[in-house]
């Protein structure tokens, strides 16, 4: 009898489905993110075992292998690949990712020129031959690699930020906007979105083209207003305009020195100076609407914000702040919508930011997409107090045009999510009295 249940036992037990090549993937990439490097490289090959070609796993094993020091062996392997499949842009490929890993400029550009020649119309060898020119410094010719991969793959975020840079670098400032302007629309990585927010500052430093000595006084000027020594900052600055009145950025830090001293007027005159001086910068709007901000003009600070946004689209905190203007002060939520979508977009990791757009999506009429944020921020944040109650509140707003068994069903949400408000915080009044509506029907 033994030896029966043991021989069916055994016949029930099957081999272990070998994984597909999109899982062994995606562990691969997530042990190498959390620093297994060995398994990442066991991980990557074996997923080309299964598909020889797969430009992301030879990615990873190339990276695996720079991080655990053994790049030396896997580019020579590489290498001996490239020689031997001469007609596989994979394997020029790949060695072109070792070769620009080991700092070898001119035999990566050359291995990844080849794999581009092979395959034309693989926007991602386009991308990484482009980046290797960059480093090189052939901004032409990186231009052009660059551009072919946003025209082969419009949607990925990753590879408009170099195009940008380098159109930059060749004097193109108004198509490397173009290029970044559309990067919050492509729901970037958080890695991808703070690329593009550092290029896009880049672009729009007031002090990138102040020779010396102006640039010393300068950086002077602002290390006193860093340390609140608004007062030496303007005396130094005063003398600076008396010799480059046309500098924008003196005028700039002067209207920052004077904000600072309470010279408002005087703070509005200069930053409009700069603003006239240096038409293309953000700064001068963005200080303006503080400034009008401040002094109860919402309008005209909407106003300011917006013309700041023309001129950078990309800079996350007034993109926040026009969006908390239009939903707090100007009565126009469903204004605050697009600024804070485009918010969220570039800092996707900031619970604050989503938890804002949800709150301008309820009031500006989007209730739908509203309560469905508010439902993945509980998912995400079981514990915040704010978001539970802000979720319990949309709800119940949503209850009172239910009717059975919708309603029934939305009041026992309503109230699990109010409980749990309370245990968190027991004085929270709001839960309070919305609990004990809820109870009274």
């Amino acid at each position: 009898m033994l030896v029966l249940t043991l021989a069916c036992g055994c016949a029930t037990l099957r081999p272990a489905a070998p994984e597909d090549a999109a899982s062994l993937l995606a562990h691969a990439q997530q042990d190498l993110a959390t620093g297994g490097f060995e398994p990442a490289q066991r991980g990557f090959e074996a997923v080309l075992q299964r598909e020889p070609r797969s430009l992301a796993a030879l990615r990873g094993r190339v990276e695996a292998a720079r991080r655990r020091g053994a790049l030396a062996q896997v580019s020579a392997e590489l290498e001996a690949a490239a020689r031997e499949r001469t007609e596989d842009a994979s394997a020029w490929y790949a060695l072109g990712l070792a070769r620009f890993a080991q700092a070898r400029e001119t035999e990566a550009v050359a291995a990844l020129s080849r794999a581009a020649e092979l395959k034309p119309g693989e926007a991602d060898i386009q991308y990484r031959l482009g980046v290797a020119l960059f480093d090189g410094e052939k901004f032409p010719a990186a231009r052009d690699a660059l551009r072919r991969s946003v025209d082969l793959s419009p949607q990925t975020a990753r590879y408009r930020i170099p195009l940008a840079a380098c159109l930059d670098r060749l004097g193109e400032r108004k198509a490397a906007w173009e290029t970044l302007r559309a990067i919050p629309a492509l729901s970037p990585a958080a890695d991808e979105a703070a690329l593009a927010i550092k290029a896009a500052r880049a672009l729009t430093d007031p002090f990138r083209d102040v020779l010396q000595p102006a640039r010393a006084d300068l950086d002077s000027a602002l290390g006193y207003l860093e340390r609140d020594a608004a007062s030496l900052a303007a005396e130094q600055l005063e003398s600076l305009v008396e010799r480059f009145p046309d500098l924008a950025a003196a005028h700039l830090l002067l209207g920052l020195a004077a904000e600072r001293l309470d010279e408002a007027g005087r703070a509005v005159g200069e930053l409009k100076r700069a603003a006239d001086l240096a038409p293309d910068l953000p700064q001068p709007h963005a200080y303006l609407a503080e400034l009008y901000g401040a002094k109860d003009r919402p309008e005209l600070a909407a106003r300011e914000y917006a013309a700041a946004l023309e001129r950078n689209p990309l800079e996350v905190e007034t993109l926040r702040r026009l969006g908390v203007l239009q939903l707090e002060r100007t009565g126009q939520p469903a204004q605050a919508v697009g600024p804070l979508q485009q918010a969220a977009a570039l800092a996707p990791g900031d619970a604050g930011l989503q938890l804002l757009l949800a709150r301008a999506e309820l009031a500006g009429g989007q209730g739908a997409p509203g309560r469905a944020r508010l439902e993945r921020l509980a998912e995400q944040r079981p514990q915040d107090a704010e978001v539970l109650l802000r979720l319990a509140t949309a709800l119940y707003d949503e209850r009172s045009k239910s009717a059975d068994p919708a309603r029934r069903v939305l009041t026992q949400r309503v109230e699990e999510l109010l409980d749990r408000v309370l245990t968190l915080q027991p004085q929270n009044a709001t839960a309070g009295r919305l609990l004990t509506a809820l109870k009274m029907g």
